[in-house]
């Protein structure tokens, strides 16, 4: 084959390999857009959330600052969720609770997690994924902004632990915040 020949054909798989690249993300963002569509559109229960941890972490923190934080979120929040063929968990939800400074936190998105059954027992399962989702903070006077977190749980039957880590800098975010879900 001939230099110009070589040329051409990696020219064209190179530009095969770009449409295969750009498909696999067409294909996430469409994955992403139709599991909201479907949770939305065919819900199988109904979820009541109520906060119950928030703790700053220790070492990122100072005692007098920890000392000044609100660590009782109180609040709560409603949402619809499903459980798709592979067994994993939709779910798009609106929740407020008190923040660390002790001032109403709205939140609103879509929530995915992995499952897992471990044990022969399937009521019992883990779960590990994300959510993604709009938020507002007094301190930030109420300007709605994004974010993306971590999600892990653990649950029993209808009941379900769930936490995220929002990250943070020495002062600010590195807060373990956790919540139960009631499925009905």
């Amino acid at each position: 084959m001939s230099i110009n020949g070589q040329a051409q054909e990696n020219v064209a798989n190179y530009q095969q390999q770009e449409m295969s690249s750009h498909e696999k993300n067409d294909g996430l963002w469409s994955s992403f857009k139709n599991n909201i569509a479907e949770t939305w559109n065919k819900p199988q229960q109904q979820d009541l959330f109520i906060p119950v941890l928030t703790r700053h972490n220790r070492h990122t923190h100072s005692k007098k600052q920890i000392d000044g934080y609100n660590e009782h979120p109180w609040g709560g929040g409603y949402g619809v969720s499903r459980y798709d063929d592979k067994g994993n968990w939709h779910a798009l939800y609106a929740m407020a609770f008190k923040d660390s400074f002790n001032h109403w936190e709205p939140v609103a998105g879509y929530g995915y997690e992995k499952i897992w059954q471990p044990f022969s027992d399937q009521e019992f399962r883990l779960g590990a994924g994300y959510i993604a989702a709009i938020s507002a903070r007094d301190n930030y006077d109420y300007v709605p902004f994004p974010m993306v977190l971590p999600l892990v749980s653990a649950g029993y039957s209808r009941v379900t632990f769930q936490a995220t880590y929002v990250p943070g800098t020495n002062t600010k975010g590195n807060v373990l915040f956790g919540w139960f879900r009631f499925q009905f």
